[in-house]
């Protein structure tokens, strides 16, 4: 019989990244730059963030959650070099956003699975899934939300709580993120209140990329044992 905390975390799964990259795809919207290329950074993100742990895990410099904080970070990176260059070609080229995004988004997998092909000779990577927590001490005892969030749970999910909550109050509560809704909806105001829009609008994209590349990565760790990745 299946259990509602296995039903719940299977849901979350798939939750927990695609709400990380829809929180991306919002900060990019709220600069005022449509940014549909999110599909290719997650890819880009998740290839980079995969290969580095594959790598490391044949080497055993590295393991357990420092090995995946370290790739989590990794991918981060790629997805902010990565959208850089839709930021390059919407905010000072003026390119059409949606050829820009789509561009991305087509190079992305076949440059993945070429880059792959030559380092590992496959274009799949296997990665073993490690990184599943059986069960969290103390906190699994909890009713009811114990056997939720804490069994058999992944320490991205938790990482993919923090940022809902951090996107929400940076937003809603600070300078920046007013500035951001600023830049977005009333440019010119923006720019007459004397904060730039070009800067606005590339820390939107940035961290636009930053989110999408971690998703990716988040959602390739949850595949089951054994599986292959890209």
């Amino acid at each position: 019989m299946v259990r509602i905390a296995d039903v719940f975390q299977s849901v979350l799964t798939y939750a927990i990244p695609l709400m990380v990259v829809a929180l991306a795809g919002m900060f990019s919207e709220r600069s005022g730059v449509i940014n549909i290329s999110l599909e290719g950074t997650m890819i880009m993100g998740a290839f980079t963030g995969i290969l580095f742990i594959h790598t490391m895990q044949r080497t055993d410099l590295m393991s357990g959650h420092l090995l995946l904080l370290t790739g989590l970070l990794i991918s981060m990176v790629t997805g902010i070099l990565y959208s850089s260059l839709h930021a390059i070609a919407a905010i000072n080229m003026f390119a059409d956003q949606t050829i820009s995004g789509t561009a991305l988004n087509i190079f992305a997998p076949a440059f993945a699975v070429f880059v792959a092909r030559s380092i590992i000779g496959v274009q799949q990577i296997p990665l073993g899934n490690v990184f599943r927590i059986a069960k969290v001490p103390v906190l699994a005892e909890i009713p009811i939300l114990g056997p939720l969030f804490f069994e058999n749970a992944y320490l991205t999910t938790y990482i993919g709580i923090a940022i809902l909550i951090i996107s929400q109050i940076v937003l809603s509560k600070t300078r920046f993120g007013l500035r951001l809704k600023s830049a977005g909806e009333y440019p010119q105001a923006t720019d007459a209140a004397g904060v730039s829009v070009v800067k606005m609008r590339y820390a939107g994209v940035l961290i636009s990329g930053a989110l999408a590349g971690l998703g990716g990565l988040i959602l390739s760790c949850r595949s089951p044992p054994n599986s292959v990745l890209m």
